[in-house]
């Protein structure tokens, strides 16, 4: 039996489109947004997500961008928490670190 939840990846897109923000990159439940300011995190119910602003983001610029996120999603029935803050780190075999702040 598979029970591998099915996320809706192209809503979210759209409406992230909507907005003038571009899905980066997304992979198993993690979405980045618009060069890795922000990631996008499914939990349990595909209707929840969380939100993280990467650190290297203006503070100003990014709470401004993250209301409209979760605004924009609440209109279309997603529920986004705000989670705090992220940062990435390049590896030298090519893989990434992500580290919740």
């Amino acid at each position: 039996m598979n029970t591998a939840i099915i996320k809706p990846l192209g809503k979210i897109t759209a409406i992230l489109a909507d907005l003038g923000l571009e899905v980066t990159y997304a992979y198993d439940d993690l979405v980045f947004v618009q060069e890795c300011a922000f990631l996008l995190q499914f939990v349990d119910e595909t209707s929840n997500l969380k939100i993280f602003t990467n650190t290297e983001c203006n503070p100003i610029e990014a709470n401004l961008a993250e209301k409209q996120i979760i605004e924009a999603h609440a209109k279309a029935g997603f529920s986004i928490v705000p989670s705090g803050q992220y940062t990435l780190t390049g590896n030298d075999d090519e893989t990434i670190d992500i580290q919740f702040v």
